[in-house]
């Protein structure tokens, strides 16, 4: 967390910098006092005035950007390409790279996109899985409305990085290895990032944004509430979606996954047709409870409440293997574990014990036709996992592998995550530097800050209930009446990870934006299906603990359902 002091004197840094050809020196009695700075930042803004488009972009292809800049470890950054594009609206598009500390470590490289009609108004984009790819903040957002225009169409200045490394893969943990690019990863690189970007800004436009936000999904969840638990003067506003917030316990929680589908030579693996004879009984025993019956759970709770029915619907008689008509009772004990809290013995970061488990007995999607996802094709995993491997088990495989033994041997289902031996203290250190767990969220909501969460109650890779901990957590801090000021939070019935029987599509920014700009606060939104089956049909997305109950009419119609807290 930066203080106030820290922070302004890090904003005149950045003034210093950005504006260094037109101001001859920075602090002392003369440079930096507030006069000179006015005089100088009008000087900037009318030779913006009279500079053209192309003009200004070409100028930022020369800056050179000091390391004392920046807020965070860096040694300096630089601009690579600074190109006038025609497409989105106008804009300059700049491309660059903030030099590591330790030269054995990766750049980051970054994209900062300024629109030539510009809102007044900048938004950073969150990465996804390991990331390694460059975010360019040119696209159009996670879960946006089809034909909306994109964030940079309608006058944001964007931008995006690829947090700390390069690769061809999000499932790619190798450059953990490095310390510096761990840290990056954990968080740093989107401070470097946000501080190179506002230098830009402010070069191009002589000023600096009025309103920031944060947009991001998975991992870029994580990396929102990242931000604004470590520096929360950085932004006013925040979206985040399936957040891998308690990005630790996410880890450890796949490697009890794959645990418990591997060992014992696989007796506890479900192929895809056992994973979808168990979905099928759950949707059998559950669609219903919100009133209607169309292929989503909405009543989650109560669906909780005949687990024990269902997975005595899919045993097999006498609990031993039959094939594909049941499921065994170490099958059975997998889908127990998958659906159970892990509760560690140890400490992560913020003095959180446990990870949440997941909705596999309440709807959510293992395999089958709303995800491409499933527990894998066999039950003698690759080491290292491959492709053909449980989704979360390869992630697990290679947290194990390169976050924390750094072996990139090691046989995984040897690590135990409940008790990591001598690697306890090097999990407890990743924990501080990866995880967005911190309920201290003070800072930001005193200054006006919002969040809005969203999470699908269907999401089979980050637990939906490890956000709704988080929420919880907010609340034990604050109480309703502080959290109901800056923070939303939905949760949305079918909807997986990217994935499920209800792909949303929700136009969450201009909440967020309204929300922040107007005072406006959201309640009840609304969501519409991307799915092909079930284009356009819509749901309300109720404010949590609420959840939507069929109450008569078109099931296609948000209209048909009103939210409801039993």
């Amino acid at each position: 967390m930066i203080s106030r002091t820290s922070g302004r004197t890090l904003a005149l840094g950045a003034l210093c910098a950005a504006l260094s050809m037109t101001i001859a020196g920075c602090g002392g009695d003369s440079g930096g006092s507030p006069a000179a700075v006015g005089n100088v930042q009008t000087q900037a803004q009318t030779q913006t005035q009279t500079q053209t488009a192309s003009q200004q972009c070409a100028a930022l292809a020369a800056m050179a950007i000091p390391a004392s800049s920046i807020g965070a470890p860096t040694s300096g950054a630089k601009i690579a390409t600074a190109t006038l594009v025609q497409t989105s609206g106008e804009y300059c598009q700049v491309n660059g790279a903030i030099a590591p500390v330790d030269p054995a470590a990766p750049a980051i490289n970054f994209q900062v996109n300024l629109p030539t009609n510009w809102n007044h108004k900048s938004l950073h984009y969150g990465g996804g899985g390991f990331d390694g790819t460059l975010i360019t903040g040119v696209a159009a957002l996670d879960m946006a409305p089809t034909g909306a225009p994109t964030p940079l169409a309608s006058g944001y200045a964007t931008f995006g990085d690829d947090s700390g490394h390069q690769s061809s893969s999000i499932t790619n943990g190798s450059f953990a290895a490095n310390d510096e690019a761990l840290a990056n990863y954990g968080g740093l690189s989107l401070k470097k990032t946000h501080d190179v970007a506002m230098l830009l800004i402010r070069k191009r436009y002589a000023q600096m944004p009025a309103k920031s936000y944060f947009f991001g999904s998975s991992t870029g969840g994580r990396d929102g509430l990242t931000e604004i638990q470590r520096w929360p003067g950085d932004y006013d506003g925040i979206v985040v979606n399936r957040p891998a917030l308690n990005y630790t316990g996410l880890r450890l929680s796949n490697v009890v996954l794959g645990r418990a589908l591997y060992l014992r030579n696989g007796a506890g693996w479900l192929d895809v047709a056992k994973t979808e004879l168990l979905q099928n009984a759950v949707m059998k025993e559950c669609d219903t409870l919100d009133g209607v019956a169309d292929g989503i759970i909405s009543n989650v709770d109560a669906c909780k409440l005949h687990a024990l029915k269902v997975l005595a619907s899919v045993r097999c008689p006498g609990g031993k293997d039959a094939g594909d008509s049941c499921l065994s009772d170490p099958q059975l004990a997998t889908v127990v574990t998958i659906a159970s809290p892990l509760l560690l013995p140890y400490p992560l970061a913020n003095g959180v014990h446990r990870y949440a488990g997941y909705n596999i007995l309440a709807g959510s999607v293992f395999a089958g036709p709303f995800t491409t996802r499933d527990l894998g094709k066999s039950k003698t995993p690759s080491n290292p996992a491959s492709k053909h491997d449980a989704n979360q088990w390869v992630t697990g495989d290679q947290w194990v592998k390169f976050f924390v033994t750094r072996v990139p041997t090691f046989d995984s289902l040897t690590f135990d995550p409940y008790n990591p031996a001598t690697y306890r203290s090097r999990v407890q250190t990743v924990s501080a530097l990866s995880d967005a767990t911190n309920t201290d969220v003070g800072a930001f909501a005193a200054k006006g800050g919002k969040i809005i969460m969203t999470h699908g109650l269907a999401d089979e890779i980050v637990s939906t209930d490890s956000s709704t901990e988080y929420y919880n957590g907010l609340l034990e801090r604050y109480g309703r009446g502080k959290v109901d000021d800056f923070v939303r939070f939905y949760l949305m019935p079918g909807v997986g990870h990217g994935t499920g029987p209800f792909h949303p599509a929700i136009d969450s920014l201009s909440a967020l934006d309204r929300w922040v700009e107007s005072g406006t606060a959201p309640d009840t939104l609304q969501m519409s299906d991307l799915n092909t089956a079930t284009l356009g049909r819509t749901r309300p997305l109720c404010r949590y603990p609420a959840w939507p109950r069929f109450v008569g009419g078109d099931v296609n119609d948000a209209t048909s359902f009103a939210c409801v807290y039993r």
